[in-house]
């Protein structure tokens, strides 16, 4: 099994996933999604941490409150987010189809990007607040080194990762953001 951050539990509780659905569909985004938006943030070594902390069930009380206020909320969203074209489309032995059931229809692509926009923008938000309160209680978590966070604790010189252009110009619009 797959070491990751998040489990069903969370991810209900903090994504627009419902209740009721079956999250074996989108168990294979948490750790992408880890990677892709969390883990940049944090840092590797910080990341490390936390998932041998949830492995071990040995999560500081710092941690936790740093996972349930700030991470979990943002990863729900960002899995929800890699996990929505393969929601939407189901690939088969033939071609990709779009997700079509009996008692409902699926959405055509102009309400999959009004969709996909409105995630994206609860996902700046909540990067947003995960950010502010590392760099508030960066004291707390010595693994994290933030650039230019301007408290004692933090080193200012280094980054995190180098930005890669191409991710910034042919991506999709976003405030302020590096993939990668």
């Amino acid at each position: 099994m797959i070491n990751t951050l998040f489990n069903d539990k969370w991810l209900k509780e903090f994504s627009v996933i419902p209740l009721n659905f079956n999250t074996k569909e989108v168990q294979n985004y948490c750790k992408l999604a880890e990677t892709i938006w969390v883990e940049p943030i944090i840092g590797e070594k910080f990341y490390e941490e936390l998932l041998y902390q949830i492995k071990n069930n040995q999560v500081s009380e710092e941690n936790s409150t740093l996972l349930v206020e700030a991470i979990y909320p943002y990863l729900g969203f960002c899995i929800a987010y890699e996990a929505l074209p393969s929601l939407m489309y189901h690939v088969n032995e033939t071609s990709v189809t779009k997700g079509h059931s009996d008692n409902s229809d699926a959405i055509d692509l102009k309400e999959a990007n009004f969709f996909e926009n409105h995630l994206r923008r609860q996902i700046e938000a909540r990067k947003d607040y995960l950010i502010k309160y590392l760099r508030t209680h960066c004291d707390s978590f010595p693994l994290y080194h933030p650039t230019g966070c301007g408290c004692d604790g933090c080193s200012t010189g280094g980054k995190l990762h180098a930005p890669k252009p191409l991710w910034t110009v042919y991506g999709t619009r976003k405030r302020c953001t590096t993939l990668l």
